[in-house]
């Protein structure tokens, strides 16, 4: 039996070990948290976006920049740096934006989503594990005509791909979701997903980290981070750690997210991701709190209900590595949030406060490649603010590849 290492135990790092130990391989998956899932999977907006794999790098984000640059959009913060890393992505960003690249990406994401669509229903077949998953449909819900005329185009091209999703008025969103009733901003239309499903991220990360360890004898190295690796004529032959002995291995897939660009001397490919950080506060679930998942696209924030909570999750901030929790910008966060829907002006003890880096490349699309400089590392990095969305895709994809790299 092949033994492999998975460097992260996100939602994409669990999901490749899982895709992994389905396939034979001996799985050891290593974390620097102590637990599964406490890094971007654990406050993230919880949304299976089925049908929003829509790039970030877009005509429409572009004729905004000039606002966000200036520190003029509450819901996105660009920190310059005099990087060359960075100054090299904002270049490769602004080079995807254009509306035949946008496309092409966004086409790319949403083939992948479905794919992770696929693996997911199986998965549910196969396994009892709980993560408050929930086919809830999601709602986009669009300010003012003008961004919601432009939805339209969009729509019908996804429509053309077979997705499913309706044109909705005010009214006809109240009617899905009586909680818009009570929603204190203006929207001139919603953009309605039946398909879109959630669930709680790091619930899942937990519970299939245990289904592996019980049904596939799956090893577990948490509260261990990696440091480096060593190879031999380009070949890998252990992983290096801050505080443990080396562990031999001649495959491993580094999984790690937020955490790729610390190896990126060793791994190169992880210098075309940056940290967009985002935040969440998740309440209790209030009796009139929406069922329906909610994007607000002019505030750029997304509501769900997951189990006996409610979750909103926003706000993208391009920013240096491990820059940390910015108290304001949560704060803008809950300003937003209660400026739609009351419940979040109440500050209670069980609330949970979040931020975390999502790893995006240029594209939005993730790496999932073999690594260039040594052989026996692969990657399944970079995916954003789609991780959750994506996770069993690319760990499919990813699987794909190391059994033909294989014979």
């Amino acid at each position: 039996m092949a033994e492999i290492a998975v460097i992260g135990a996100g939602v994409v790092g669990v999901s490749t070990a899982y895709m992994l130990a389905r396939r034979g391989y001996r799985v050891t998956l290593i974390d620097a948290a102590s637990v599964p899932g406490s890094g971007a999977s654990a406050g993230n907006a919880a949304q299976l976006s089925w049908a929003y794999g829509d790039a970030m790098a877009s005509p429409a984000l572009i004729r905004h920049l000039p606002a966000i640059a200036l520190g003029l959009d509450p819901a996105f913060r660009i920190r310059w740096q005099a990087d060359p890393d960075f100054l090299l992505w904002g270049l490769r960003f602004l080079a995807n934006a254009t509306p035949g690249r946008w496309w092409a990406n966004t086409s790319a994401i949403l083939d992948l989503a479905a794919l992770s669509q696929q693996e997911l229903a199986m998965l549910l077949r196969e396994t009892e594990i709980a993560f408050d998953y929930r086919l809830a449909g999601k709602l986009h819900l669009y300010s003012d005509a003008a961004s919601f005329a432009a939805a339209r185009g969009t729509v019908d091209r996804k429509k053309a791909l077979r997705l499913v999703q309706r044109l909705l008025s005010r009214e006809e969103a109240e009617d899905i979701e009586p909680a818009l009733r009570l929603y204190q901003s203006e929207i001139a239309g919603a953009v309605y997903t039946p398909g879109d499903a959630l669930g709680d991220a790091a619930a899942y990360c937990r519970a299939l980290t245990d289904h592996l360890v019980q049904h596939y004898g799956m090893t577990t190295l948490l509260g261990h981070r990696v440091c480096g690796f060593h190879t031999d004529k380009g070949r890998l032959r252990a992983l290096r750690f801050l505080d443990r002995d080396d562990l031999e291995i001649e495959m491993a897939v580094l999984a790690a997210g937020a955490g790729a660009p610390f190896l990126s001397r060793a791994v190169p490919e992880a210098r075309a991701i940056r940290p967009v950080r985002g935040y969440s506060l998740t309440v209790p679930l209030s009796e009139g709190s929406p069922r329906v998942s909610l994007t607000d696209v002019k505030r750029k924030l997304a509501f769900a209900a997951i189990g006996d909570r409610f979750r909103v999750a926003g706000l993208a901030d391009i920013t240096a590595v491990g820059a940390g929790f910015d108290r304001e910008r949560f704060g803008a966060l809950r300003m937003a949030a209660a400026s739609v829907l009351p419940e979040f002006q109440v500050t209670s003890r069980d609330d949970a406060i979040w931020s975390g880096e999502r790893p995006t490349t240029p594209s939005s699309q993730p790496i999932i490649c073999a690594a260039r400089r040594t052989r026996g590392l692969y990657l399944n990095i970079g995916h954003g603010m789609l991780g959750w969305t994506l996770a069993l895709g690319s760990a499919r994809r990813l699987a794909d590849l190391i059994g033909s790299s294989r014979g």
